[in-house]
Order: structure tokens, then sequence, then C-alpha cells
């Protein structure tokens, strides 16, 4: 698993790649709170993702509540269909900014 970090226009992009399950996790948590501890706008891109697990969205969560209390924003972007179900199953789809693409995310930055 690698984790891609892209500044786009003083929003950071976070692309996990691959599985995030519970042995990657952690590589995907170090690459979270780097970017949340540089900048406070910040969207992760699924695009390159198969699987969640529950490790996974412990991350997201945990990045969210912290970007949440320093003033700061995610949004989660290129969602695949079993991935967002996930998202769903779980009822973060109703804690979370999820939109289609990254244009669009770019509402929550203003």
């Amino acid at each position: 698993m690698e984790v891609k970090s892209e500044d786009k226009g003083g929003i950071i992009v976070l692309t996990p790649i691959g599985r995030v399950d519970t042995s990657t996790a952690k590589i995907f948590e170090d690459a979270a709170i780097a970017a949340a501890n540089t900048n406070k706008k910040i969207v992760i891109s699924f695009k390159a993702i198969d699987y969640i697990s529950s490790a996974g969205l412990r991350v997201v969560l945990m990045l969210g509540k912290k970007l949440t209390a320093e003033k700061g924003v995610l949004v989660l972007v290129d969602m695949p269909d079993k991935i967002f179900a996930v998202f769903k199953m779980s009822g973060f789809d109703k804690i979370l900014k999820i939109v289609s693409t990254f244009e669009e995310s770019k509402q929550f930055f203003n």
C-alpha cells in the first residue's frame, strides 16, 4: 500500500493505493496525520482503493475529527460504488462530506 500526496491549489489530495486494512492502516494514518499537520484542507481520493476495512474507516473518522477540531475541512471523493457502500453501511456518509469529484469538493473550501 502506498499513499500519494499532492497539493492542488492549497488543498492536499491524499490518494491511497491498494487495500486499506489492518496491516496497511498505519501507513494511511501516518500520511493523513502528516497532511493534517501541514494543511487544514484535505481531500481523500478513493479512486485507487479496492478495499477498506474498519481500520481504514477509523483513520478517515479520526482525520475528520482532527480537522473539525482545528477548523479544517475533509472531503472524500472518487469513491467506487463498493467503497461507498461500506461508508453508507457504517453511517459515515451522514457525518462526512462525500462528493463525486475533486472539482465538486472545492465548494467546501471557500
